[in-house]
């Protein structure tokens, strides 16, 4: 249920349209939208970190999810537009009060606020992958979730590492 309620939070900054029924199912739908709400947080929380946090190895982490989650919303968009999934282009309102609260903060608490958030956005959205695994029907979605798991995953695992 936690799931379902974050997919359609995500999803929910996204006008619905047609999509293709044939080959798509409404968690291929929830999916598509919500891994661009994460991509999108993922992008512009780690642009403040850039220039908010006081950390170099934050600053790095920071620097990899902006070219990660750019390349990967660089292969999920044309994947939706084939199926007719209009994707978000704005933040879902929860995350965008969480980029406002980032970028109100500087030096070290930047970096240990970021940090959390990172934990939390990229645990939710290995959730949504696996999700997308097992009850997608699209194969290309399928297979874009396939190759965002690794990605997803050592993210996690680098912001473990992380201090703040």
């Amino acid at each position: 249920m936690k799931l379902s309620a974050a997919l359609l939070a995500f999803a929910s900054c996204a006008p619905m349209l047609s999509a293709d029924p044939a080959t798509l199912n409404n968690p291929d739908l929830q999916f598509a939208q919500a891994a661009t709400g994460s991509n999108l947080f993922e992008i512009q929380s780690s642009q403040l970190a850039v220039t908010h946090s006081s950390s170099d190895a934050v600053k790095a982490f920071a620097q990899m999810l902006i070219a990660d989650h750019t390349a990967a919303q660089a292969s999920l968009a044309p994947l939706a537009d084939a199926q007719h999934i209009p994707l978000p282009t704005v933040l879902p309102p929860d995350k965008q009060l969480k980029v406002v609260a980032l970028g109100s903060l500087n030096g070290a608490d930047f970096d240990a606020a970021f940090i959390k958030e990172q934990t939390l956005a990229h645990q939710l959205t290995l959730s949504v992958l696996q999700n997308e695994l097992s009850a997608g029907v699209n194969a290309d979605l399928k297979g874009y979730a396939t190759a965002q798991v690794p990605v997803i995953t050592m993210h996690l695992n680098t912001v473990a590492a992380l201090k703040p």
